[in-house]
């Protein structure tokens, strides 16, 4: 990274951070306080505009452009109901000099429809990546779409033509429910808790249901936040062989539980019965639209025809933006600033939860969504309606479940990606505060 890059970064967080909030330093006091000459500085202040995080006032200096209206204490939103990352943690400036790279390198492919299955700049890039967490893929079978949103819209209506049946848990991630109810898809569930993968009530409803596909978060579910253990996910695999399905294996979490004794269900697959998804909406950002599957051969040219239909080819400057992002470095720079700044934050929610939720049962991976799950009793309409009251955002977890599904766990999901670390603890006294008034006894 170039010295003027760094300086935007830097001089970029500390106006998120509120250290400047009406103007900039003049340029001699950067030089000094950088140590940079003028010409670096100027760069550096370029990357900003760009960005729009600042504006030049000629003979006046560099101010900055105001985003937001602070909150004052009383209307304070604790926000645990994303995790998605937060723009304040994003390198804009940086980014944004890989836009300026990808018009001036690469802007005659801008003016051109490309391959459907994307880049193959990319594609490598990708393979890269995957090799990286010991899965090893060709990259024609990697295909590039908008978002794993895409490829699983792709594969509902591959299973809608062919008359399939899916099978998926209960709870899921909820635009699995919402594909499979606006679809009309021929489903089954399966029963999942807070703490356990049963594997054989699993092979039970495969018996009975004979689905075709199976879908499943083997790695820090949604909205569960749980992982299969490696001995259920060696028996899932044969599962998929002796009943003649295909696992479609959702890793969008992957990035924040990576480490070498963990094997996917693609790793341990040998005879191509797993279709692996991989999304960057939770380390870049969701605006960003870019995901892949990886394919087994047999379902390949399917695929790629329901995705010629769709959009003719994933967004070219998305594609070209990323690379560039990857070979320069800064993406592996950017995913471990978000890891390490997410693992701080759980470290002070996991004490908050020992301090005030005790006497609940929580998942405690250390992983990005955290769950409590509560009893029976509680009041989840009263909830709510306090939680708007005390401005806490958390996600209803009864999208999670299929319209009608008879056994629904209560359970609150929370995630730390958006919320200061200052907010944590109060937000959880809040969290208790509203349980507590909306139990039914």
């Amino acid at each position: 990274m170039h010295k003027y890059q760094m300086i935007a970064s830097e001089l970029s967080q500390l106006i998120d951070e509120g250290r400047y909030r009406d103007r900039l330093p003049t340029i001699r006091s950067l030089m000094t306080m950088f140590h940079a000459s003028q010409s670096t500085i100027k760069q550096a202040l370029q990357l900003l505009v760009q960005a729009n995080k600042v504006y030049n006032k000629p003979n006046a200096g560099y101010f900055i452009i105001p985003t937001r209206v602070e909150q004052s204490e009383s209307e304070l939103i604790y926000d645990f109901s994303t995790a998605s990352t937060s723009w304040t943690d994003f390198p804009m400036a940086h980014y944004v000099h890989c836009l300026d790279i990808a018009f001036n390198n690469e802007k005659e492919d801008l003016f051109t429809y490309g391959d459907v299955t994307g880049q193959t700049a990319l594609k490598y890039s990708f393979q890269t990546l995957l090799a990286d967490q010991h899965i090893f893929a060709k990259t024609d079978q990697i295909v590039i779409t908008s978002g794993t949103q895409q490829a699983l819209h792709l594969l509902a209506l591959m299973m809608k033509t062919n008359h399939d049946k899916i099978l998926i848990e209960q709870p899921t991630y909820h635009q699995m429910v919402n594909l499979i109810e606006r679809l009309d898809l021929n489903y089954a569930t399966f029963g999942r808790h807070l703490d356990e993968f049963d594997i054989d009530v699993f092979e039970a409803v495969v018996q009975r249901a004979q689905p075709d596909y199976v879908y499943l978060m083997p790695r820090l579910h949604n909205p569960l936040g749980t992982t299969i253990t490696e001995t259920d996910k060696v028996k899932l695999i044969r599962l998929a062989y002796r009943y003649h399905f295909y696992i479609i294996e959702d890793d969008y979490l992957g990035d924040f539980e990576h480490h070498n004794a963990y094997k996917s269900l693609y790793e341990l697959d040998d005879q191509q019965h797993v279709i692996y998804l991989k999304s960057f909406s939770k380390i870049m950002f969701p605006g960003q639209r870019l995901g892949f599957a990886v394919l087994p051969e047999k379902l390949g040219e399917s695929f790629i025809k329901m995705k010629e239909i769709a959009d003719i080819q994933t967004n070219t400057l998305s594609q070209l933006m990323m690379q560039t992002f990857i070979r320069s470095g800064l993406y592996d720079a950017h995913k471990n600033n978000i890891i390490t700044k997410h693992r701080q934050k759980v470290k002070i929610l996991q004490y908050a939860l020992k301090r005030y939720f005790y006497h609940y049962q929580y998942n405690d991976n250390n992983k990005l969504h955290t769950v409590i799950k509560l009893p029976k009793r509680i009041n989840m309409t009263g909830l709510y309606r306090d939680f708007e009251q005390f401005g806490i955002r958390v996600d209803d977890y009864r999208k999670n479940y299929i319209t009608g599904y008879p056994e629904k766990d209560k359970f609150l999901k929370l995630n730390t990606t958006r919320i200061a670390e200052d907010q944590i603890d109060p937000g959880l006294r809040l969290i208790r505060q509203a349980i507590r008034h909306n139990q039914m006894f």
